[in-house]
This record gives structure tokens, C-alpha cells and sequence, in this order.
């Protein structure tokens, strides 16, 4: 797993979480991973990166635990 976070957090932009951090790309919690996206661009580059690393590890990815969450900043704002 860690060539598929090495090359998501290459190549994902990601997000500060707190003021002058570094970025914050992909979140992993063993075999759970959480990917940021603030570009819908980035959702190709994932597919891109899942596509390679899979094929060359011969793991799957389980769509039916694959989930999207729409994330705002602000406090007034839904997604």
C-alpha cells in the first residue's frame, strides 16, 4: 500500500489542515484509505494511480465500500 500513498500524495494538490502545516493528501488506517480532493480533475489522477498500483499488486478495490463525502468550508455552507 505505501508506492499507492507515495504516488496519490505526489500527485493529489491536498489541503492544510491547520495554518502553515504541510499538505494533506491521502489518510490511511490499515486497509482503509481516504483520499482529498479539492480539484475534479484529481478524481481521474485517482483512478489513474488505483488502476496502476492494483494491477501491479493484484489487490481489488471494493466499490461497495467506496464512498464520496462532500466537504465545505465555512460555517454557513451545507454540501
Amino acid at each position: 500500500m505505501n508506492p499507492l500513498l507515495i504516488n496519490l500524495d505526489k500527485k493529489l494538490n491536498g489541503i492544510c489542515i491547520r495554518h502553515n502545516s504541510t499538505k494533506t493528501t491521502v489518510i490511511a488506517y490499515a486497509d482503509d484509505i481516504t483520499t482529498i480532493v479539492t480539484q475534479p480533475e484529481e478524481i481521474d489522477t485517482i483512478k489513474e494511480t488505483l488502476h496502476d498500483c492494483v494491477h501491479a499488486a493484484g489487490a481489488r478495490i471494493n466499490v461497495n465500500k467506496s464512498l464520496q463525502l462532500p466537504l465545505v468550508s465555512g460555517t454557513n455552507q451545507r454540501p
